[in-house]
């Protein structure tokens, strides 16, 4: 058995988006040819069944500039600022960098976890970022994935390269997974914008996810679009 799950990027530059990769056949291939039965272990085997890599898109870095109060960027322009780097807190050092990915199955359920820290790895993100995960429904809610976290003590600057493993993601099944992707038309952004955009605005922010899938209303329509934008491989 499998359970399909449909991907894309919501971005301009949706074509350098690469489909997520297990972890547990990148381990194998650290541990190719060494003298070790670690690959053996069926505990880590289990531990990293149905867990995927997320690669970046973008090159970037930004600094706080603490004698200016300010988050600040030599790379691109404002606009890319503004849209991909939100401050949540420079006191704490709490930041997001948005890439957005969004996951979505015709299952009646199925969780995901998103922001995981990719312990495998070996760059920036491991080096300088404590990454915040998170776990919500994909087959109850379309959103687009967060990347939130704090810079470690020892740094001010975040950075990240092109193709950078920057976080895990995880889907609660025993069943094997087959990703499809599909191009984000104007109808999917707005839902995938509504589904983010539903926190906004409350005097009361705390709410329980199941508050938010009651609020799903769409998915018939969003199957329909996606399966009609499916990007044939």
């Amino acid at each position: 058995m499998s359970i399909t799950i449909y991907w894309a990027f919501i971005e301009d530059e949706w074509l350098r988006a690469k489909e997520p990769e297990p972890i547990y056949k990148k381990f194998l291939k650290n541990v190719e040819d060494k003298n070790t039965t670690i690959e053996l272990c069926p505990s880590i085997r289990e531990y990293m069944k149905n867990t995927f890599s997320v690669k970046s898109i973008y090159q970037y870095d930004f600094e706080i500039i603490n004698d200016k109060n300010e988050v600040h960027s030599d790379l691109y322009d404002q606009k890319f600022f503004n849209k991909h780097v939100l401050v949540r807190s420079q006191k704490q050092k709490l930041f997001s960098f948005s890439q957005q990915f969004i996951f979505f199955t015709e299952e009646n359920s199925l969780k995901m976890s998103a922001g995981m820290f990719p312990f495998l790895e070996d760059n920036e993100i491991t080096k300088r970022c404590i990454p915040i995960p998170g776990i919500f429904d994909i087959g109850r809610w379309f959103r687009p994935i967060d990347f939130a976290f704090y810079l470690k003590d020892n740094y001010n600057k975040f950075e990240i390269k092109e193709d950078d493993i920057f976080q895990y993601i995880r889907f609660y099944t025993e069943e094997k997974i087959i990703f499809k992707q599909f191009y984000v038309n104007e109808k999917i952004a707005k839902y995938a914008a509504e589904g983010a955009n539903a926190k906004d605005y409350r005097i009361n922010k705390t709410r329980q996810l199941q508050s938010y899938y009651s609020m799903f209303k769409h998915k018939k329509n969003i199957i329909k679009e996606i399966k009609n934008n499916l990007i044939k491989g």
